[in-house]
Order: structure tokens, then sequence, then C-alpha cells
């Protein structure tokens, strides 16, 4: 079968105009690859004379050696923020005439690709302009899990005579929380929702009764291979973060607020043997536990992580001293 005419033109008029469309992308992104080049040169070259003036300053003592370390460190802010701004914009380029492929490790050399990175990480310590993009507010889905057990009249020696083991009772929470800037990316209000799955294991041979709106932990008939509590929460927390910026590890904070919570479901599932066999038991049941509890909370973490502690001031069952705490991990997403 012969191509008309007709088809052969369109056909290499189509090519042409990949091949054209190539060498333009090529172009394009061979003049910004030494648009950045030329600015990591320039930004460098100034910080470095900028750096020795300090020192010689301080070598004439004209400064103090405090006056000379807070000079340097805001030097360096002001290098990392213009450098951090030109690169971020050129990159955007670079993307946008890429369309949307990553070309910034091919394309530019090592020793710039390099420095975008370092820059980034700097940006990231101090003010996470990457992940949020100076939003004053954001949100981010969180996972944490843990250990929970209680105290006994808000005693942390009762801990020795829980009714519960510590390893088998745990905890796992999931949600999202939005973080309103504050102060300056120094302190934020933070506050959000989550669902939490809390499970308590007595030790022993022992399961949950409710005896005239009163929960016991008494021994069971026949042997437990399984005996879990567990409830599920609608938790509402609201605190106020502090971040402290570092260089190295991103940023640290600490946080402490309160949270407020709805039950959702109780059940308690049991597993024995009698007469051989294996026998199942879910038991859906209130088991005199509030449908709202309020507690404190407060953390302390990384970047993208935090150890944290709940503790429940609401008592955990009706006509009980029994309080609700949790320790666990948490990571956002």
């Amino acid at each position: 079968m012969k191509l008309k005419p007709y088809l052969l033109i369109l056909l290499g008029l189509v090519v042409f105009n990949q091949v054209s469309a190539q060498q333009d992308l090529d172009n394009q992104l061979l003049r910004i690859n030494r648009q950045i080049d030329s600015i990591v040169q320039v930004k460098t070259k100034q910080f470095k004379a900028e750096l020795e003036y300090i020192n010689r300053q301080l070598e004439n003592k004209a400064i103090s050696p405090a006056e000379a370390e807070a000079q340097k460190k805001q030097l360096a802010q002001q290098f990392a923020e213009e450098l951090d701004y030109a690169i971020y914009k050129l990159t955007g380029d670079l993307k946008r005439a890429s369309k949307g492929r990553s070309v910034i490790d091919s394309v530019v050399n090592r020793e710039t690709a390099y420095h975008i990175r370092r820059v980034r990480l700097y940006r990231k310590a101090y003010y996470d302009k990457d992940r949020h993009k100076n939003k004053h507010t954001f949100a981010y889905v969180f996972l944490s899990a843990g250990l929970n057990n209680v105290l006994d009249r808000d005693k942390v020696e009762s801990l020795e005579f829980s009714p519960y083991g510590y390893i088998q009772s745990r905890y796992f929470e999931v949600g999202m929380d939005w973080k309103t800037d504050m102060l300056h990316q120094k302190a934020f209000l933070v506050y959000g929702f989550s669902f939490v799955w809390h499970t308590l294991k007595p030790t022993g041979n022992r399961y949950h009764i409710l005896d005239n709106d009163t929960v016991k932990i008494v021994e069971h008939t026949y042997d437990l291979e399984r005996s879990k509590l567990r409830h599920i929460w609608l938790k509402l927390p609201l605190s106020l973060e502090l971040n402290f910026p570092d260089a190295k590890r991103g940023h640290l904070h600490l946080s402490a607020g309160i949270f407020g919570k709805f039950r959702l479901t109780t059940k308690q599932k049991l597993t024995y043997y009698a007469n051989g066999d294996s026998h199942d038991e879910v038991i859906k049941n209130d088991y005199s536990m509030p449908n709202f509890a309020y507690g404190l909370t407060g953390a302390v973490g990384g970047t993208d992580w935090s150890v944290y502690a709940n503790y429940d001031l609401t008592p955990l069952f009706k006509n009980s001293r029994m309080h609700l705490i949790s320790v666990g991990v948490k990571w956002r997403l």
C-alpha cells in the first residue's frame, strides 16, 4: 500500500515538529542550568566575602565573639534565603520546561544539584517551605501507635499494681491535624480529629464483668487464651506547639494541650477452651464507660515524628478511680 503524497508531507511535518520541540527544550534547559550555576557562584562569593569581613572585625576586636557568632548566623540565614528563592524560581521554570519530568539531577551538574539539595535541607530545617509553601495554615495526616494502661487515683506508682498487662495493652490512632502559624513559624496552634483504638488486656486468667453499673475484673471459669477490652473513640485535640529550628536535624518541637473524645463503641473479646473445644465470644457493652471524656496531652519530637503522652482526666469507668494513660510515637505523613 502506497502512502499518498499529502500523508508523507503530514508525517514529515510531525517529525520535524517533534525534533524542533526537543531542541527548544534542550536549549531552554541548558540556559536555565547556566543561570543556576551563575547564581550559585555569585552568591557563594558574596557570602565568603562578608564572612571574611566579620572574621577581620573579630580579629581587630571591633566586635565580641558573641556578636560575631550572631552576625554569622544572620548572614547564613540571609544567604540561604536569597539563594533558595533564586534557585526555587529557576527549578520551577525547569520543571515547566520539561513538562513535569524530573530533570534537575540529570541536566544540572552534580555540584549545582548538591547546592540545591543543601539549600532545600536548610530551608526545611528553618522554615519548612518545601512542604508547606509558607502557608499560614496547613494540614497533614498522621498515624500513631503505642501502649496504654491505667493510673489509680492519679498516682504513677499505681502502675505497679495495674490490673492490665504493660505490653499487651496497646492503642492505634489515625487522623488529620491542622497547624496554624501563630508566631513566624515558631509557634503553632494544632487542632484536628482522629480515631483511636484502645485495647486493655487484664493480667492472669481474668475478664471484665458489669455488676450493678460497676465494672469488675474477675477470674474466668475456663482457661482464657484471649481476653481484651477494646474501645474506639473519636478524638478532638487542641495543642500549642513550639518549634526550635535545627539546621542538621530539621526542627525540634514541644507541644502541650487538651483533648476531648466521644466513645463510638466498646466490646470485649474472649477466647477460651471448654470441653476440648475453642470458643470465641464478642460481648458488646458500654461497661459503664462515659460517652464523652477529656484529658491532657503533650509531645516532644522532630520534623515529622514525635513521642507523646495522653492522660484522661475522666475516669475510665463510672464508679471507678482508674484513669487511662497512653504513651506512643506519632508519624506525620
